[in-house]
């Protein structure tokens, strides 16, 4: 069985995919941790076993494909939060993307007496995708995964932790932010009617 070297069992799926998702930007507020190779290899390595991954070389094209799979992964979870902002033709697009990557990163069964879970058959910097993969998938099958939102303000991922799961925004203030931005819309509407 091929190791991945990635450290998908030790890291918490949510854990995971949260930390993925939020290497983006944060429209403008943030650096995007998937800027260039350096940036990009210095996340991935975190995500690696101690002991470290000698198959660990990242390309340009990895950055290109690792922003493609967390754009991706953001545009789903925008949808978690009931944003409107997506069209129909994105979120075909975002499927289209992570079928790609899941086709590129195959994941495998590991069954033990403990129990069974899917990780990455790939080593290196392929294991780091696959293993967010994996994560996707076990949160899937665990009934999680429609918790994991982005915001509908900042995009920030976050998970959902109210009952009724109906949590849009991160935070109080972005949801104080968006509700002042539909406020002055509705101001100036009415200031362009009269």
């Amino acid at each position: 069985m091929a190791s991945s070297g990635a450290k998908s069992a030790a890291v918490d799926p949510v854990d995971l995919v949260l930390g993925f998702a939020n290497t983006h930007d944060h429209v403008g507020r943030l650096p995007d941790r998937f800027a260039d190779v350096g940036t990009l290899r210095a996340w991935a390595a975190t995500h690696l076993a101690d002991d470290g991954d000698p198959a660990l070389i990242i390309t340009a094209a990895d950055v290109v494909e690792a922003r493609e799979i967390r754009d991706a992964l953001i545009t789903v979870l925008l949808l978690h939060s009931d944003a409107t902002t997506s069209t129909e033709e994105e979120l075909t697009s975002a499927e289209s993307a992570l079928q790609r990557a899941a086709h590129r990163y195959p994941l495998q069964a590991r069954i033990s007496r403990n129990g069974a879970e899917l990780a990455c058959a790939e080593p290196g910097f392929a294991g780091v995708l696959g293993s967010v993969l994996a994560a996707v998938v076990s949160l899937s099958q665990s009934g999680e995964w429609d918790r994991l939102k982005a915001c509908r303000n900042c995009r920030h991922a976050f998970l959902d932790q109210t009952r009724n799961r109906s949590a849009g925004y991160c935070r109080v203030q972005c949801s104080s932010q968006a509700g002042m931005r539909a406020y002055r819309s509705r101001q100036r509407q009415k200031a362009t009617d009269n």
